[in-house]
């Protein structure tokens, strides 16, 4: 190592080259990265590029106003009578509304008893232009025809869904309409909300 050095400083002798021109090719492409890496601020000293920053949109604040919400489900199996549920709350805008129902049903047949229940949790969020957007969810287990003649281990199909609407206020509207994967049923789920004034 020590002789490749002193052959190289002779050789640069020899041709008339000042020493400092023959620095070793790496030690130039290192010095060459870092000032490329770095940019000179205003007092002399190096600092990093800043990452760019992006403006943030502020959230508008909640209307004082209430919201109706009425939901009505509408569970048929074939030519039986239509059966109808409607579950109706108030909720303030942008805040969470929850309904709880739920019972034990006993069996005609001394089968074990079934638990059946009707959840709705909905959150109104009133635009500026009037139109009410809602986010909720339905967890529906009834009793249902079929229970009367179900076999052991076999209940009526349930009903879950999350979704989120656009609703013109006091105008209901058909959200969902669910067919029973084993019979003939079917369960529309229809949802109105009302501003309050």
């Amino acid at each position: 190592m020590r002789s490749s050095l002193i052959s190289v400083v002779a050789l640069t002798a020899a041709i008339g080259l000042p020493l400092t021109a023959a620095a070793q090719p790496d030690e130039q492409a290192a010095t060459t990265a870092t000032s490329t890496t770095t940019r000179s601020s205003k007092g002399g000293g190096e600092t990093p590029d800043q990452p760019a920053t992006t403006a943030v949109r502020p959230t508008p604040a909640p209307l004082k106003v209430n919201v109706q919400i009425e939901l009505t489900i509408t569970d048929q199996t074939g030519g039986a009578p239509v059966e109808k549920k409607t579950v109706s709350m108030i909720a303030a805008d942008r805040t969470w509304g929850k309904v709880r129902a739920s019972a034990v049903a006993g069996n005609e047949r001394g089968l074990p008893p079934l638990s059946v229940g009707l959840n709705v949790d909905a959150r109104p969020f009133v635009q500026p232009d009037g139109v009410v957007q809602v986010e909720f969810t339905i967890g529906y287990n009834p009793l249902g025809p079929a229970a009367a003649t179900a076999t052991p281990g076999q209940r009526p199909t349930e009903l879950n869904q999350s979704l989120t609407v656009l609703l013109q206020s006091g105008k209901p509207l058909i959200v969902s309409q669910a067919a029973d994967p084993i019979s003939d049923r079917k369960i529309v789920v229809e949802v109105k909300a009302t501003v309050l004034k």
